[in-house]
């Protein structure tokens, strides 16, 4: 077999050297892409892909196209103007009506689109909008997400063709555009303007940004092309960001924008914090990231249903479809069989026994355990979590969780959790409520934890059912604290308010060593003003006493804020204390 194996390879490699040479490039092939926004470091990685030759490596000679005033970028690649694109997460509802349109990665795991306003008296909440004229780019579903959210419809507002620049805004022509929270904010800081951003995540939506992509077609006529492009362009990205110096003298010196050294330094840093390279590699999405976003857009009415994402998700072309005889398919398909073969062996010995060993470990578990794939179906479900929940393994097994186990107001929640799991590859913990086989409702403090078996990835969940704890606690709470809901004064309302935002400016500075008015501005929910050329949060600030909280305070958005920083820092240790806050603020009647 050995020498059988041996002359395989050696006929396989002296067939593809003379008749398949991969590593022949002098003919280039020329692609357009398709840019979404002026030349800026938010194309950085596609700039570096092509400074550094990773697309000419691979056979690619690559032009860029910028985008017109009221030119769709996305069907600028469907009617086949452009080979690639850069697009938003709407790419999801083209594709669910039917538009051939293939995503190869994504750059931004949080989406830096937001509305901005200059600070004026008669808009401070983003309610305020109402009547008003909105400049907002193709493509932004998100920005409708959170206008409707907030109870504004198209017929609230009056649209305005985006034309690429914030002068619209300046000189009082509309009053909130949409903008980009990585480079925008720079300019009109710099300026000395005052303005106020209004996030969709501050609503809960936070979606994917700028994704690159091509059409179905085109990956079908031509995989190496798009196979090569995807790779190039993410090698592109890592070099980009790993040398952000470099790139921002190469954009200077080789693209006419207007942005200087500090502004694509200052965007470059923001990226940063929205790319999570530290994490995630470059490129990288969920197929349930892309689930969750389509369920969001099935709460405000965009999508009716989801749909199958197998043609919409990139996945890696198998190189026999490129082979050009009959000989070498064949060649591949016998070398590829006895590799598999043997390495099948050898792991699937490893695998049962890894198996084994942790199914030992799971049953003996004093906690309730389940281990999950990565589309949440359950793959082992311990003795304790069977008299914990009430099911069987046997009645588990196979089925995924959100279809019985998870209440439905946690359902979003709870996936949101777990695709954090999955693409941050940390143990992340959470308390939700679960269904037991009665019915019944209980409330379990989990833990979960990504876990490798043979490159495949999963999740090892622990349960702990906390509902007499919590019932306990709650008890103890209305006794010592409200006599009852009616009895609160205004005065101990005011102090819980300003016991919560002194709670989570403290988690927040702990967290990340970062500023308040970084908090204000992250958070999108307090307004950050210039005085001079330094940045105030007087908003903010009149919250965090009593001496000089409003009589009549913005109470949910004290919540919201509680709400976001458990959200962004769900294992702090001061998060379940903060969340006690929360649950602790009751509105005195008037």
């Amino acid at each position: 077999m050995k020498n059988l194996l041996f002359v395989l390879v050696l006929l396989f490699s002296s067939q593809a050297i003379a008749g398949f040479d991969l590593g022949n490039k002098e003919t280039k092939k020329t692609v357009t892409v398709q840019l979404k926004w002026q030349h800026q470091f938010q194309f950085a990685g596609y700039y570096m892909a092509k400074a550094k030759g990773f697309y000419k490596a691979h056979g690619l000679d690559v032009k860029f196209k910028l985008p017109e005033a009221g030119v769709n970028p996305i069907q600028q690649v469907l009617k086949g103007y452009a080979d690639f694109g850069i697009g938003t997460s709407e790419l999801l509802l083209e594709y669910a009506k039917g538009q051939p349109i293939l995503v190869l990665g994504v750059i931004f795991q949080h989406s830096p689109l937001a509305l901005v306003s200059l600070k004026r008296p008669d808009i401070d909440v983003i309610t305020d909008l109402a009547g008003k004229k909105l400049m907002i780019e193709e493509n932004s579903s998100e920005i409708y997400a959170l206008l409707q959210q907030s109870g504004l419809h198209s017929d609230d507002f009056q649209y305005i063709q985006h034309d690429f620049s914030i002068n619209s805004l300046m000189d009082g022509s509309v009053d909130a555009q949409t903008v980009y929270t990585t480079t925008e904010p720079y300019a009109m800081s710099r300026s000395g303007i005052q303005y106020q951003t209004f996030s969709p995540r501050m609503a809960g939506i936070d979606f994917y940004g700028d994704n690159f992509f091509t059409t179905q077609n085109l990956a079908h006529k031509d995989p190496q092309t798009v196979t090569a492009f995807r790779s190039a362009t993410i090698e592109g990205w890592r070099y980009a960001m790993q040398h952000i110096d470099e790139t921002i003298n190469h954009i200077l010196s080789h693209y006419s924008t207007d942005r200087s050294r500090d502004a694509l330094t200052f965007e470059a840093e923001a990226m940063q914090k929205l790319m999570r390279i530290d994490l995630i590699e470059p490129g990288h999405m969920s197929r349930y990231r892309w689930k969750h976003i389509a369920s969001v857009y099935q709460d405000i009415g965009l999508l009716k249903s989801t749909p199958n994402l197998d043609k919409f998700i990139y996945q890696e072309q198998n190189i026999i479809d490129n082979y050009t005889t009959e000989l070498q398919y064949l060649l591949a398909f016998l070398i590829g069989t006895l590799v598999v073969l043997l390495a099948s062996a050898y792991l699937t010995q490893r695998f049962f026994r890894l198996q084994t060993q942790l199914s030992t470990m799971i049953d003996q578990s004093p906690i309730a355990v389940m281990l999950l794939n990565e589309q949440f179906e359950i793959m082992e479900w311990n003795l304790q979590a069977e008299k914990t929940f009430g099911w069987r393994a046997s009645q588990t097994i196979n089925h995924n969780i959100f279809d019985f186990l998870v209440i439905e107001p946690h359902k979003p929640r709870v996936q949101q959790n777990l695709l954090s799991v999955l693409d941050s590859q940390q143990p992340i913990q959470i308390e939700n409520k679960n269904y037991t086989i009665t019915g019944q409702e209980i409330t379990c403090h989990w833990s979960n934890a990504p876990f490798h078996i043979n490159g495949e990835k999963f999740i090892i969940c622990m349960a702990v059912d906390v509902s007499e704890l919590r019932s306990l606690k709650a008890l103890t709470m209305e006794k010592a604290v409200f006599v009852s809901d009616n009895s609160i004064t205004n005065e101990e309302f005011l102090q819980r308010l300003v016991n919560t935002m002194q709670l989570c400016l403290q988690i927040w500075e702990e967290s990340t060593s970062k500023s308040k008015v970084q908090f204000a501005e992250d958070s999108g929910l307090w307004r950050v003003s210039l005085d001079g050329s330094t940045a105030k949060t007087r908003t903010l600030d009149k919250y965090l006493s009593t001496s000089s909280i409003p009589q009549k305070p913005r109470w949910k958005q004290v919540i919201n804020t509680a709400n976001f920083i458990l959200r962004e820092f769900p294992n702090h240790p001061k998060c379940q204390l903060l969340n006690e806050y929360k649950q602790s603020i009751r509105k005195p009647e008037d």
